[in-house]
């Protein structure tokens, strides 16, 4: 379900889980991407007397269109966790003539904090050296600059070849 606010925020419906089969990309007869795939849900229980209970995981269709079609073909894997923005559809199964749901998609962000796909991602270790070479290269930067500026160091009265007269204030 799709929200917006007095101020313009809009809100809609969210999943997060993994994609549970290799997704697939299909055009619909107006040429438009389609992309569908099963998304699996881990479920917990707390129990206070035995702790965290794992239970049954729960699997649901999930399909986008479009522009956000293209970019789970292009950015998600089986496996891969993920977290979508759309809407939960009804709608009829041609094949059985039963009413189902679907997960229609909007947007689909991979969490790549746990993700298995590494394609087009540039290895952690190069990515944390580059950030901390251009830190690096900026406190240095940095330093030359207030070297260039420096700022007079305070000098009690008295001592000071410019005596000054009391500062106006500006009252």
């Amino acid at each position: 379900m799709s929200t917006e606010s007095t101020t313009g925020l809009e809100l809609k419906d969210s999943m997060y889980g993994f994609v549970a089969s290799k997704p697939q990309l299909t055009y619909t007869e107006n040429g438009d991407a389609r992309l569908y795939f099963k998304a699996g849900q881990r479920h917990r229980h707390y129990d206070p007397e035995t702790g965290w209970q794992n239970l049954p995981s729960t699997f649901h269709d999930v399909v986008a269109f479009k522009g956000a079609a293209q970019f789970g073909i292009q950015n998600l894997r089986e496996k891969d966790r993920f977290i979508a923005q759309g809407s939960l559809r009804e709608y009829t199964n041609k094949h059985t003539g039963e009413r189902e749901e679907q997960f229609e998609a909007t947007r689909l962000l991979p969490v790549t904090a746990q993700s298995k796909n590494t394609a087009g991602r540039a290895p952690r270790r190069a990515v944390e050296r580059e950030a901390y070479s251009q830190d690096t290269a900026s406190q240095e930067a940095s330093q030359g600059e207030q070297i260039k500026r420096r700022v007079p160091q305070f000098q009690p009265a008295g001592s000071s070849p410019h005596q000054h007269a009391a500062p106006h204030i500006g009252l």
